[in-house]
């Protein structure tokens, strides 16, 4: 299936440097942004809601490294949740501090995010030139560091993905072999053991389009080399849907849906959700052919709500913006460039303006002001627009930070919720606004209120616009 995306590489690094303010205050920082590195690797959801926080923390503290090391887990976060118009975002901001800083590294990665967003829109040309400016920054780089070896098997991956958007995926398979070739420049055997176990994991997935005998195999010696002390993540979910895609050509039905949901069991822990609907159109089919009604209409409400989600809300929006700019500047493509940048960007500064705008006013509690604000974050989420967030923490700057003091462990969609609950939308409204049953709304309701220990005698609704 053209839609399968390869898990890129990634190599954090941590850096202390003295500074001008406090050095414990310096070192807390550190072992918070350590503990959000951690988090991130088991639990992206939860890891996720502290970035922006600790980004800000960075800047006043002036820690460059750990700015850009945050910035690009917002692009890792985005990508792996298939948000192709907030990785382009991030991406950006990204490659702007980097290139601040003049950190070859992250200039490099800010590339290869961008190269990824471009393929998955199918703007193979413009991919193209964002890969080989990584290649040609990575070039100039004679440092001979860990960093810049892995941003090269970034690219090598991220190469591997292009071919695979274009339905190359036998060029795809030797991208990956060339990755697999350069691991012998690590001497140390457990960290060549897990970058072998990741890069046979993604030769299996691309050979699953081909040649599921040859997937078979490499998904298996993924497996088996896979080092004790990495945990099942990503990749071991990847190798699990490989190994249900084979049973399930061989008719083996029952081993089919036991290795999926071992990957859909890992999918869900930890929040990465690439390839998520690969393995539910599989279960679907698995159950249709068995004569299962039930579960396979059960999957296939599954895949119909996550490309509402994913392909409906975001990409859909962001194709349609970059198929009008190439449509009307077929004749100049750099052109056709800036002019889609700007259209993405212009939605931040509307939204900023309006934020400022409101600034200046003495306070956001009078009456014609707070009408006006209330229609146009409306207006964002009729449209389906996906600034809606980024308008709304303007407007309310402490909003997510006051909700997950109460509960740290809050996701991104629950906050998302609870701003629509601040905007006294009604269950009514928010179910067709969100695309999902009125049930399930008052669900939600009853979840959040759990989690913010909000009392059964007090209107949620009055106790959210206390926040």
């Amino acid at each position: 299936m053209k839609n399968v995306r390869l898990t890129l590489l990634l190599f954090l690094c941590v850096c202390i440097t003295a500074y001008s303010q406090s050095r414990t205050s310096r070192e807390e920082f550190k072992l918070k942004v350590k503990a959000n590195s951690k988090l991130f690797t088991s639990d992206i959801n939860k890891a996720y809601p502290e970035i922006n926080g600790l980004i800000k923390t960075s800047r006043i503290l002036k820690d460059s490294i750990s700015e850009m090391q945050l910035l690009e887990k917002k692009c890792r976060y985005f990508y792996n949740k298939n948000l192709v118009d907030s990785l382009i975002l991030s991406s950006y901001q990204l490659q702007n501090a980097s290139e601040r800083y003049e950190d070859v590294y992250y200039q490099a990665m800010a590339n290869v995010y961008m190269a990824e967003s471009f393929s998955i829109n199918k703007f193979y040309d413009k991919a193209i030139v964002h890969l080989n400016k990584a290649y040609s920054l990575l070039q100039k780089n004679q440092s001979n560091s860990k960093k810049i070896f892995y941003a090269k098997a970034n690219l090598l991956s991220s190469f591997a993905n292009l071919y695979l958007d274009k339905g190359e995926p036998r060029k795809a398979s030797q991208k990956i072999m060339e990755e697999i070739k350069s691991g012998k420049e690590i001497h140390d055997k457990n960290e060549y053991a897990d970058f072998q176990y990741l890069n046979y994991s993604n030769l299996a997935s691309i050979y699953a389009e081909y040649d599921i005998d040859s997937a078979f195999f490499f998904a298996q010696k993924s497996i088996s080399i896979k080092p004790m002390v990495t945990a099942e993540e990503k990749s071991m979910a990847s190798n699990f849907m490989v190994l249900g895609k084979y049973y399930k050509k061989k008719k083996e039905y029952e081993k089919s849906v036991e290795n999926f949901h071992k990957a859909l069991k890992i999918i869900h822990r930890t929040g990465v959700e690439l390839n998520l609907n690969d393995s539910y159109l599989a279960l679907q089919e698995i159950y249709t052919e068995t004569g299962k009604k039930d579960s396979a209409a059960y999957y296939e409400n599954k895949i119909k709500q996550k490309d509402l989600q994913i392909l409906q809300s975001k990409y859909n929006s962001l194709q349609e913006v970059i198929h009008k700019d190439e449509e009307e500047q077929n004749k100049n493509r750099l052109r056709s460039f800036l002019i889609w940048i700007f259209s993405v960007i212009a939605v931040l500064a509307a939204s900023v303006f309006f934020y400022m705008r409101l600034k200046k006013k003495k306070t956001i509690e009078n009456n014609h002001n707070l009408h006006e604000l209330y229609n146009h974050l409306i207006t964002l989420i009729q449209n389906n627009d996906p600034g809606f967030m980024f308008a709304f923490e303007n407007a309310f700057p402490e909003f997510s930070d006051k909700l997950l003091k109460i509960n740290p462990e809050l996701q991104q969609s629950e906050i998302e919720f609870c701003a629509l609950l601040k905007l006294k939308l009604t269950t009514k409204e928010i179910a067709r606004y969100t695309f999902i049953e009125t049930r399930t709304v008052q669900n939600k309701k009853y979840r959040l209120r759990k989690k913010l220990e909000i009392p059964q005698s007090v209107d949620i609704y009055n106790w959210i616009d206390t926040i």
